[in-house]
Parts: C-alpha cells; structure tokens; sequence
C-alpha cells in the first residue's frame, strides 16, 4: 500500500493524500435540521463556529455539514475523508487503518450519520479506546467494523487505496467554500484562538476544552437522535412535522376520530365465542388492540389456537389463570400528526363535559402539570428555571353504555386524544370505559 501524506494543519485536522488526491479528516460534523435551506443554515453555523469550509453530507435520514478551517489546510476542492469513505458503504460502519507510525485514521457512522468526534487521526492508543466506548455505547451493534490488529475486535482489514480510487469519488464528496465575508477582526480573533489553543492553554483550560468538547457531543448526538425521531414520527403523521412539533404531545398521537374509528372497526370484528372460549375484555391504544377469552365447559387450548388463526396474525397466549384465560392480539396503524390550535382551557373542558353530560355519562376529570424538555444544545434549566408550556393537560375517564364513537360523536374535538379503549361483557351487557387527554390553553 502506498504510504499516504500527513500534514496536520490543527489540533484536530489532519490531510491524507490517496492517488494524488487530499482528503481532510477532522471535520467539526453538524445536523442541519432545513431540507430545502441547508447551505443557509451551513453559513448561519459556520459564521458561528469561525469556519469557512464545508463538506455537505445527505444520508436517508439526515443531512450534515462537516465543518473547516482554511487556516488548518483545507481548500475547496480537497475531499472529505468521512464523506468519501461514507459513500463506499451500505449501511453503517467503523473503519480504523493506520496511515503513519503510531497514528490511525478512523471514521464512524451510526443510523447513516457521521458521528460526531469519531472523524480524525490519532494515536493508536486514543483510536482503540474511542472504538471501545462507542462499543461499550451500542454504537457498533448494526455497523461493520474493519479494523487491524490490537483493536479487540475480529481483524477484518480493507483495501483504502481501492475503496478511495479517483473512479469511487464523486463532487459531493469535495470540499465548499463558504462566502460569508468574516471581517478583518473574527480573521484575527481566529488566528489569535489558534494560537492559543496550539501553544499557551494551561492544564486548566485543557481539561475545560474537553469537558465542553464532551458536553458538545453529547448535544450533537441528542439532537442527531430527535431529527431520527422526527423522520420516524412523520413516516406515521397525516401532516408534516418539524421539530417543535416533538414538544407538543397532542400532535404525536392519533385525532379523536381517528383512533375512536380504528379501535371501534377492530372491537367490533372480535367474536364474543371462539370455540367455547367466551369474550371477556378488549384494551385498545391505537398501536395494538389486546382481547381477552376465559374458556368454559370442555373446550381447550388447542380448540382456540386452531380457530384464532385465521382471525389473528399472533398464537394466543395462555399465561392467565392457569391457561383458562387467553389473551389475542390485534396490531394496529393510527396515522398521527394534527397540530389543530387548541381550543381555551375553560372552554375545552365545558363541551366535553357538557356533550358526556347530556348523554348520562359522568366524567371524571383531573389536571396534571408537564414541563417542556430543553431543545438539543440548551443549557439545563435549574429548579428555579423549569420550562413550563403553555398549554395546560387534563386527563378525564368516562364510563358508557353506548359505544364509544357513538358516546363521543359530535364532540369538539380539537385537543382531545384518547389513549385507551376498553370493552368489557358483563351479564351479557358490553361497557365502553374511555380514557384520554385533554390539551388546552
């Protein structure tokens, strides 16, 4: 293998040279949250950070911006190392090789994003310890590891010369300049920074260069996981989400409507006797719908298995009252993701007691205080500090006779969410008990 160039131009950038090519490892990695303005919002960040180069990284779930800085070496046109090697492989993956003596190269990614601070080149000490933290994490549980020997991991070498070819590199993977027009003073601040940091930072200031540059990570990897939980959460939503959205509870679950229709058709199909197994129960959350069968006279499990096949896509489970209880599962599809406004609290609370009322049905009705989370990269709020929302959560109970979409139809629903339906056969009588949350102003 041809020996590849170092140049180190910072603390943490270093440049390999591959086929006469350079490739730029230590980038600073951001997710950029704006799928439509995302160089605006890399410039918006760069201007920030003092960083004037960029590499743009889409993935399936995320796009990224992998931050540099001319002064450390990089020009437009060098390639990213983490973005090339990225583009070689399907899925994720940690690759660690040696480029030098005692210094190793190591690029990660996890859920398709580059993770942050596992982009650079290091001693070969510092290399194995941060592969063993992100095993120790799960980091490594779905990715492939090709890694040399003395890394604690089976040796599964790789071609880097091949994987790094000029016909595997694509313009994506260069390196952008930033146009934002730094003044002659940031210019400054920044060379007098890298001064400082290459050359006079005392004990103190190292160890608290590193507790932040931990404390950054684990803000990046927070924020990197609520833009995985967005795109998981809008696969399921009627409506496009963004990432207030994750604060508001109402808008990640099911309408009123909704979920009173999908627990509603699945109750509704259940048998009150399957082969000698009465209907005792069903629970119902708009994810799974879970009934309940007490067996009677001579009838047996095998009876059950055999007829519930066709109408359940699970066996059933015989673990309640030494196997004369079964309980059968119904999976379920809700579409969530209604950010409706929310009605005044005062108001709220009078149609659904005013609409159960009229019906002879008595709610009952209680207050509970949430607070809103910090967003990714706020500092922590102290006790005098707590975040509270600005809307106000109730939870009610109600029990009926009728079923439950007829009980609630025609009922103002904006804020109203059920979280639980249950149906229970009591003296050849079906009851409705409905549980849920009511979110107002």
């Amino acid at each position: 293998m041809e020996k590849p160039d170092i140049g180190s131009r910072g603390p943490d950038v270093s440049i390999l040279s591959y086929h006469g090519n350079k490739f730029v490892s230590g980038l600073f990695w951001r997710p950029l949250s704006s799928q439509r303005q995302y160089m605006k919002e890399a410039r918006k960040l760069g201007k920030e950070e003092h960083l004037d180069i960029v590499a743009i990284r889409h993935s399936p779930t995320v796009i990224q911006a992998g931050f540099v800085s001319k002064s450390q070496g990089a020009v437009k046109g060098m390639y990213s190392l983490a973005s090339a090697l990225s583009g070689q492989f399907e899925g994720d993956f940690l690759a660690c090789w040696k480029v030098d003596e005692d210094r190793y190269a190591l690029v990660a990614t996890l859920d398709g994003a580059i993770v942050p601070g596992q982009d650079l080149v290091t001693t070969f000490d510092e290399a194995r310890d941060r592969i063993r933290k992100l095993s120790t994490r799960g980091v490594l549980r779905n990715a492939q590891v090709f890694v040399p020997e003395g890394f604690d991991f089976p040796v599964k070498d790789f071609d880097i010369e091949e994987l790094l070819a000029p016909k595997r590199l694509r313009r994506d993977y260069r390196l952008r300049q930033l146009t934002f027009g730094l003044s002659a003073r940031e210019w400054t601040a920044v060379a007098l920074l890298g001064c400082l940091v290459g050359g006079s930072l005392t004990a103190y200031y190292l160890w608290n260069a590193h507790q932040q540059e931990l404390a950054r990570q684990a803000a990046l990897l927070e924020e990197q996981r609520r833009l995985a939980e967005l795109a998981e959460k809008n696969a399921q939503a009627k409506q496009p989400l963004d990432l207030a959205s994750l604060q508001k509870p109402w808008t990640l679950m099911p309408d009123l409507e909704d979920m009173l229709r999908a627990c509603s058709k699945a109750t509704g199909v259940l048998s009150l006797s399957i082969q000698g197994w009465l209907f005792e129960s069903s629970k119902c959350d708009g994810r799974v719908l879970v009934a309940t069968y007490h067996r009677t006279g001579n009838s047996t499990a095998a009876d059950l298995t055999a007829a519930s096949q066709h109408l359940f896509a699970d066996r059933p489970a015989f673990v309640i009252d030494n196997g004369n209880t079964a309980a059968l599962k119904v999976d379920l599809k809700v579409a969530i993701g209604s950010d409706e406004p929310l009605q005044p609290a005062d108001d709220a609370l009078q149609a659904l007691t005013s609409h159960l009322y009229r019906q002879g049905v008595e709610p009952k009705l209680s207050i509970s205080q949430e607070t809103t989370p910090p967003l990714p990269g706020a500092e922590a709020a102290t006790e005098q500090q707590v975040v509270l929302p600005s809307w106000k959560k109730f939870t009610f109970s109600a029990q009926t006779r009728l079923p439950a979409d007829l009980t609630f139809q025609g009922l103002p629903a904006a804020g109203v969410r059920i979280t639980n339906l249950e149906t229970t056969l009591k003296d050849s009588q079906l009851d409705w008990t409905v549980t849920g949350e009511i979110y107002a102003n």
